[in-house]
Order: C-alpha cells, then structure tokens, then sequence
C-alpha cells in the first residue's frame, strides 16, 4: 500500500509540476525536495546532474543560440526548463530508491507482468555492461586515451541495441503466444 501511494504522490507531482512556470516556485520545491532528502541529496543530486546534463546543455544552447539570433529573450526560460528537469529527475531517482514498483502496480496482473519484464531487462542490460567494462579494462595495460574509450563506448552501445533489439523480439513473440496481445481487431 506504502508503494502505491508513492507511486500515485509522484505521479501527481509530475503533472503538478509542469503546471508550474514560476523559477522562484520551482526552486523552492527543489530545496523542499532535497531537505525531504536529507543525507541523500549530495548523492541524489549528482546522479541527477550526471542523468541531465548532456541533454540540458543541448537543449539550452540550442535555445539560447536561437533565441539570440532572433532577438528574444531567453533567460527564464532557460532557468525554468533547467529548474524543472533537476527538480523532476531528482524525485524519480528519489522514488527509486523508496519504491517497490512490482509491489506498487499489484493491482493489475499484466502491469505488473510488463514492469517485472522491463526489470528483467535492466537487470540483463547491466549485468552485460559490467561486463564489457571489466573486459575492456582487463585488456587494458594502462589508462586508455579518450578516443580509444570513446570506440569502446561506440562498441558497447552497438551491442547493447542489438541485444535489446533481438530480447524485445523474443519477449514480443512469448507474449503474443500466450495471448497478451490482442490482434483480432
């Protein structure tokens, strides 16, 4: 009952918060978020930080160049689409660590099915990323130099899509056989 209620909590903060336009408001509900937090927060906020930042700057450059160029301002909402994405990342990876998401969605026998599957996959996809970690640095006598771990990376990810992309074949097929998916329409 406890996941539930966490469950449905954030996700009515989720839409609340994109309702919220004002910096100083969405500010104030991120140092509410890491005083609810507590001891937590440092760790908390830099996976959050690490989760957004490639995207937030992208975002946020491409914006401000655009804006620049077109003579309007972009400062608040620059501020706010930053603010508001901390904010949101930071209570999801918050809720991960306090939320049993099988136990959350035991109201429904195929949600939870489905979420049990997804955790399978996660599981199978970092047991393989561990992997390919380890191997690279075992084959490696010192550190590798940046463009040497970036085809790595390249390598990995490739792997990683063509395995996800063989399982979810698979696992689509095991469904369809046993009657998940309704195609009769």
């Amino acid at each position: 009952m406890k996941d539930r209620l966490l469950l449905s909590v954030w996700l009515v903060a989720v839409v609340g918060i994109t309702f919220i336009h004002d910096p100083v408001w969405l500010g104030g509900l991120l140092l509410l978020a890491f005083a609810l937090a507590g001891k937590a927060t440092p760790a908390l906020l830099k996976r959050a930080l690490i989760a957004i930042a490639l995207v937030n700057i992208a975002v946020s450059a491409g914006f401000v160049i655009s804006a620049s160029l077109a003579g309007e301002p972009w400062g608040l909402f620059v501020m706010r689409l930053n603010l508001r994405v901390l904010l949101l990342t930071f209570l999801t990876l918050w809720l991960a660590r306090h939320l049993d998401l099988v136990r959350a969605v035991d109201f429904s026998r195929s949600l939870q099915f489905v979420v049990v599957l997804a955790l399978g996959q996660i599981k199978t996809f970092q047991r393989m990323l561990t992997d390919y970690r380890m191997a690279f640095r075992s084959r490696s006598l010192g550190r590798p130099d940046l463009k040497t771990r970036m085809r790595s990376a390249g390598r990995q990810a490739g792997a990683l899509l063509e395995k996800a992309e063989l399982q979810a074949t698979e696992v689509n097929l095991g469904m369809r056989s046993r009657g998940f998916f309704d195609d009769r329409a």
